[in-house]
């Protein structure tokens, strides 16, 4: 059961909280009109060969390994709000500077606020930026109308991120309903069939071979396509990350360190 944005532990571990629920919930406290709520308008990162992103908040799952911090845990107190105008200047600006023709929100789940998150792209339409939509496909595998409207968009690439490879990884990683893990292949599916630019990622810290396998076979069945364009994502334990699933008892098999993918070693 969800109650506000604190997740009842023990019920979790029973039946999940439905990440659908606590996006209504998350943007009653980061959506307020067409503003959103982001702790950052414009960071240069290394991603994609260089993107230029903002850092949004508000998120309606709680991945244990998420690097992001206050973004996604306190969003009451956390950032200010902003026009969708107000985020593509920035964006656009620091783009121009670095001669980078790549922009994004990240940090946060990015489908929130529809209302801002299309205007936002109207914005980067009359461009010649490109946006990389970050999602987990929860409210886009909801809703197939949602991929419908996104299809109007020319400039635009979503990029959805599975959370773990099996169902039983995914409860493990983030807790939620196991049902909702079939949220994201959904959103693939509506995705391509509306014809719009996308690419499946999936955590595989977590995983073994078998279990990659499996998501692999999965994607696969939607779109072979998708195989080509799967990124495979390791975590990299940063001290919060690492001391959460300390807590949890939840350890990863590999990480990224110093830009290199390793086995994980636990003593």
């Amino acid at each position: 059961m969800v109650m506000g944005l604190k997740i009842n532990m023990k019920s979790e571990q029973t039946q999940g909280y439905d990440p659908i629920k606590l996006t209504t919930i998350t943007e009653k406290i980061v959506i307020d009109g067409n503003k959103r709520k982001y702790a950052n308008l414009a960071r240069t990162l290394r991603f994609y060969g260089g993107i230029i992103s903002a850092t949004e908040v508000g998120c309606n799952l709680r991945c244990k390994f998420c690097f992001s911090d206050e973004p996604v845990r306190k969003p009451k107190v956390t950032g200010k709000f902003y026009t969708p105008k107000e985020v593509f200047n920035a964006l656009s600006k620091s783009a121009k500077k670095n001669k980078c023709n790549l922009i994004s929100a990240s940090a946060s789940e990015g489908t929130l606020g529809k209302e801002h998150l299309f205007e936002l792209l109207e914005f980067v339409d009359k461009s010649d930026l490109i946006y990389v939509l970050e999602t987990n496909g929860m409210t886009l595998g909801n809703d197939p109308e949602f991929s419908k409207e996104l299809s109007r968009f020319t400039n635009l690439h979503v990029r959805v991120s599975i959370k773990g490879c099996t169902k039983d990884e995914y409860v493990k990683l983030t807790n939620a309903c196991p049902e909702s893990y079939e949220l994201p292949y959904k959103a693939l599916g509506y995705l391509i069939d509306n014809k719009v630019s996308c690419n499946a990622c999936i955590s595989v810290s977590f995983s073994s071979k078998d279990s990659i396998s499996i998501a692999e076979e999965k994607l696969y069945n939607i779109r072979p396509g998708l195989l080509k364009s799967l990124e495979k994502e390791y975590i990299t334990l940063f001290p919060k990350v690492k001391n959460r699933l300390e807590k949890y008892g939840v350890l990863p098999n590999k990480i990224r360190q110093f830009g290199k993918v390793m086995n994980y070693n636990r003593n």
